[in-house]
């Protein structure tokens, strides 16, 4: 039962981001295939667009991947410390800047009861369900060149979380 709710939690913090990786390694799939019965010699540039379509959407694949992660440790981390303090405005600031990071703070306040503080926070600041597109893509679109952005964003630390909640005692 453990590893089914990891499953399902797992699942609805990142569930855009999965879904964003399940139909690009299909289509990936489907460009390798392609790719696969071409031939080379025949027509080297066709060959090479594909190859360029193909490696693009497997690395959306694999991003999208390791973005999943990065925001399940967001969540866990997130989940503690509103446990741990208590509602705090905070805690919430630094996740208000990209969509899937709402979203992990929000899985943790429906798990902590505080799902409709939280929700009206981030209305309040402007966002709605459809502000999909990081912040900073329009603030500093030059950010995603960044090793902060990297690290943060699909190279996050492991985050072990310091409660045990099945036992609501600290570990």
């Amino acid at each position: 039962m453990k590893k089914l709710q990891f499953i399902v939690r797992y699942w609805r913090v990142g569930k855009l981001l999965h879904i964003v990786s399940f139909i690009a390694a299909c289509t990936a799939g489907m460009t390798f295939s392609v790719l696969w019965d071409l031939q080379f010699e025949s027509n080297p540039l066709l060959w090479f667009i594909w190859l360029l379509i193909f490696i693009s959407f497997f690395n959306m694949s694999v991003l999208a991947q390791l973005d999943s992660f990065s925001r399940f440790q967001n969540y866990k981390q997130v989940k503690d410390q509103i446990f741990l303090n208590g509602f705090q405005l905070r805690i919430l600031k630094p996740l208000a800047k990209s969509s899937c990071q709402r979203e992990a703070a929000i899985l943790a306040g429906i798990e902590l009861n505080y799902e409709n503080e939280i929700r009206n926070y981030f209305y309040k600041l402007g966002y709605r369900w459809y502000h999909v597109i990081p912040d900073f893509v329009f603030s500093d679109p030059l950010f995603f060149f960044t090793p902060l952005f990297w690290r943060t964003t699909f190279f996050a630390q492991y985050y072990k979380p310091k409660i045990n909640y099945e036992l609501q005692l600290t570990v």
